[in-house]
């Protein structure tokens, strides 16, 4: 009668044990378990993601960094949703993303990256050139040495110009070039 009284309390203890470690697993890794799912699920339709999946994984992004906005992870999940949402062609969302995380991540690596992306979608988005000028002038100004600086620099130079004119423009300078 005890062999088979200490395997009930040795099974008993066995589920206890059990559900007290799916119990231990945090709410922050669920929550990033749950991220990496969706975003298995829209890097497997490629091309094609699903609207319905990418609007998750938007919410995804903006729920985990709402909940844990001093979390290393955030700025980069902040990022993601910024960049996800332009996929989407959502100027207007892609914006208030973009203010977000330049009002609260400001010292992350990919601030200067994200001034950009405000430039380039006031410019291709929301069609607010003057806006997108500006904020140009500024990320030239206050980063000269980044990468992205002759981008900025160009598109002040062809911002409003339609693909003619842009075309025109290339094969005079490439006639110019090839009568030196």
């Amino acid at each position: 009668m005890t062999s088979q009284l200490l395997k009930k309390l040795t099974g008993y203890l066995f589920l206890l044990l059990v559900v007290f470690l799916v119990a231990c697993t945090s709410k922050h890794d669920r929550d990033i378990s749950r991220i990496n799912s969706i975003e298995e699920k829209v890097d497997s339709q490629a091309a094609n993601p699903d609207t319905a999946n990418l609007n998750q994984l938007v919410r995804s992004y903006i729920d985990f960094t709402n909940t844990y906005p001093e979390d290393s992870l955030a700025p980069k999940y902040l990022y993601r949703a910024i960049r996800v949402t332009m996929a989407r062609n959502d100027g207007q969302e892609a914006m208030r993303l973009i203010d977000r995380f330049i009002n609260e991540y400001n010292n992350g690596p990919r601030y200067a990256e994200v001034v950009f992306l405000k430039a380039y979608t006031f410019e291709n988005m929301l069609n607010n050139f003057g806006k997108a000028s500006e904020i140009y002038r500024d990320f030239i100004h206050n980063f000269p040495d980044h990468e992205l600086a002759d981008d900025a620099q160009i598109a002040i130079q062809n911002m409003g110009k339609t693909p003619e004119e842009l075309i025109k423009e290339f094969e005079a300078k490439s006639a110019q070039n090839s009568v030196k």
